[in-house]
């Protein structure tokens, strides 16, 4: 993954007194970085992107003859993360006040606080602010309400929050302002709903498949809204036509199937059921907001890139490394899902600390470039 160039400085030795003669190197080789940015860069991607363990890409790199130890990996990667922390600071403040939300966590692995007994989390938290998209990673003792708690208590702006989230308790925040939970808008994934009903499809096929069907037929509209790209508006109109009907029918059927006992409410199709009225309120948001989501697959998506590095690199050593790799899943995936190569995102930031360190705001994903030419430009 990272190539080097050895410069070999020969001596010579006089026969007659001894004396060692050394190669100078040329002042521009012995003034140059032993690495590269773009290896902080590297490391990066692979690290906590593919997940790759360190002794991995240290095996690797050696059979390809250059030398990487995994104590320079680590030691590249900190001295890079320090780098890049006041951006990952200031999307933070910029995601606290995004308009729409999406949230999950899944717990991970961090060997200080396991031999302590305490259990580890990973949030990955999304917003979007002004059609930007702001990915954040977090990973702690904190589950996913707590951390959404700590980042909306930055939130300064007073238009209304829409937020996607799961039915888990653990994910709705306990310590929202009065004025916040007045501009609270909550939805749950419709998705996690079907799910029930998909697994038990080889016990309750008849019933189950009756349930799938009107899914599809919702899913299907949201399909049609955006291939044509309708506007918030349109789509919210174009579900209330066609989804709405759709979803009031199956809100009686399911009622009536507990109403008349066509099934045990014990039961895994009881429960199934139970569950989808239970929270049919925040399931069915998007037939009354614009631009509600109609599930949270956007943040499932974003755990498994949590899970790769879980399975292949299992825990964390200490909370300090937790944070590092925090940080620049942040940054890797604020980039990409915003049209920016991440490789070189970072590269551009560590050759430009002081820089991103005096005003991080203009060193975001969307508009490094107009700071990049600035900098450029002051140079010449």
């Amino acid at each position: 993954m990272i190539t080097g160039t050895k410069y070999a400085l020969e001596t010579t030795r006089c026969n007659l007194c001894r004396a060692r003669f050394y190669t100078q190197a040329p002042e521009v080789i012995a003034q140059t970085p032993k690495y590269d940015a773009s290896c902080i860069s590297t490391l990066a991607l692979a690290r906590y992107s593919m997940g790759l363990p360190m002794s991995r890409i240290e095996a690797h790199q050696a059979m390809h003859g250059i030398p990487l130890p995994d104590a320079t990996q680590w030691d590249l990667l900190k001295k890079g993360s320090g780098h890049i922390q006041p951006i990952l600071t200031a999307l933070i403040n910029e995601a606290a006040n995004g308009e729409l939300m999406y949230y999950d966590g899944t717990p991970n692995r961090i060997l200080e606080h396991q031999t302590k007994g305490k259990a580890s989390h990973t949030t990955a938290f999304i917003s979007v602010v002004n059609e930007k998209k702001v990915h954040l990673f977090f990973t702690g003792t904190s589950t996913p309400a707590t951390q959404v708690d700590s980042l909306l208590s930055q939130r300064t702006t007073e238009i209304p929050l829409t937020a996607m989230m799961d039915a888990s308790s653990t994910n709705f925040p306990k310590a929202l302002s009065a004025s916040l939970t007045a501009r609270f808008i909550l939805c749950f994934c419709l998705v996690h709903g079907r799910r029930k009903f998909y697994e038990l499809v080889p016990f309750f096929e008849k019933q189950c498949s009756f349930v799938l069907s009107i899914f599809s037929g919702v899913y299907a509209n949201e399909a049609y809204c955006r291939n044509t790209g309708l506007s918030p508006t349109e789509r919210l109109i174009y579900h209330q036509t066609h989804s709405a009907p759709l979803m009031e029918g199956l809100y009686h059927w399911l009622n009536k199937q507990l109403l008349y006992d066509q099934t045990e409410e014990h039961s895994g199709y009881g429960k199934a059921i139970k569950y989808m009225l239970r929270h049919w309120h925040p399931l069915t948001s998007f037939l009354r907001i614009a631009g509600a989501p109609l599930d949270n697959n956007w943040a499932e998506r974003m755990i498994r890139i949590v899970i790769r590095h879980r399975r292949n690199s299992l825990y964390y050593r200490n909370q300090t490394g937790a944070a590092i790799g925090d940080c620049y899943m942040s940054l890797i995936y604020t980039a990409k899902e915003n049209g920016v190569n991440p490789v070189e995102y970072l590269t551009v930031l560590q050759d430009n600390v002081e820089s991103v360190a005096a005003h991080p705001e203009r060193w975001f994903p969307w508009n490094y470039k107009l700071a990049l030419n600035t900098e450029m430009a002051q140079a010449a």
